[in-house]
């Protein structure tokens, strides 16, 4: 299974921006990139912070854009995101009984369990009102490999600045998800770094994301925001293994190789 992973637009409405950018035209840069170069992948996982202020018109033009992916997707929310606003505009999207825009994707690799960890008008995530429940119940019943995507970290990143925005009660979760035995990796947004490694022995990663990006600092709770080239990962799913690649949307020289090494007019 190719799968591409999307995460951190925070679009603004139409003629706004955001820290001197535009975060609209950088997704549209990055759907050029990943049809141009990945429209075979299986799907498309955006992992939330759609949007910066969860406003209608903000939806409204990610609706707009995301039209001209060529590649079958589905929406997570983040911190940043407003639950109703966003359903307005993507009324189709599977919630579950309790209303929480989760959902699962039987894939080629196996099952898919997108998770809703927003709390509105905070930053940390949450799998509470009955949230992890739900998850365990579709984990228990899966004799495939097991995929989960949320917005948060389901386990801190060793960064100080997000420690506050861990998800509630994260040892307790972890341990339930482990427990079921299932799972395989982990994709995740909301850190604007790029991470990955394991927690409590399960693979996971994470992307800087499409919008602006954080350079790591492993002693400082305060972050520095740049706005580097939008980045989104392609994964490589079967059954030897999860490989994922990383991708930068930007403007490279190509420098020619031959057998006999690089021209030397054309090294720069």
């Amino acid at each position: 299974m190719k799968l591409i992973h999307l995460t951190d637009l925070h679009l603004v409405p139409p003629g706004a921006m955001l820290f001197g950018f535009d975060p609209a035209e950088r997704l549209r840069k990055t759907i050029e990139r990943i049809n141009r170069d990945h429209a075979d992948a299986e799907l498309c996982v955006v992992t939330g912070d759609l949007t910066d202020e969860g406003d209608p018109a903000s939806y409204e033009l990610l609706r707009d854009v995301l039209q001209e992916l060529r590649v079958p997707m589905r929406l997570l929310l983040g911190n940043h995101d407003y639950r109703a606003n966003f359903l307005k505009a993507f009324p189709d999207e599977p919630r579950d009984e309790n209303g929480f825009v989760q959902s699962v994707h039987e894939s080629s690799a196996g099952r898919l369990i997108f998770l809703d960890t927003l709390v509105e008008g905070s930053g940390h995530g949450s799998l509470g009102g009955g949230r992890l429940e739900w998850l365990l119940a579709r984990l228990a019943t899966s004799d495939l490999p097991v995929y989960l995507f949320a917005h948060h970290q389901l386990q801190p990143i060793g960064l100080p600045h997000f420690e506050p925005w861990n998800t509630e009660n994260w040892r307790h979760n972890m341990r339930a998800i482990v427990g079921a035995g299932n799972v395989r990796h982990i994709f995740h947004g909301h850190v604007h770094v790029d991470v990955g490694g394991t927690w409590s022995g399960i693979p996971f990663s994470a992307s800087r994301g499409v919008a602006h990006q954080i350079i790591p600092n492993f002693v400082r709770r305060d972050a520095d925001f740049v706005e580097d080239a939008p980045a989104f990962d392609v994964a490589l799913i079967d059954d030897d293994g999860v490989l994922v690649h990383r991708f930068e949307v930007s403007d490279r020289h190509v420098v020619e190789i031959s057998a006999a090494g690089p021209r030397p007019e054309t090294v720069q």
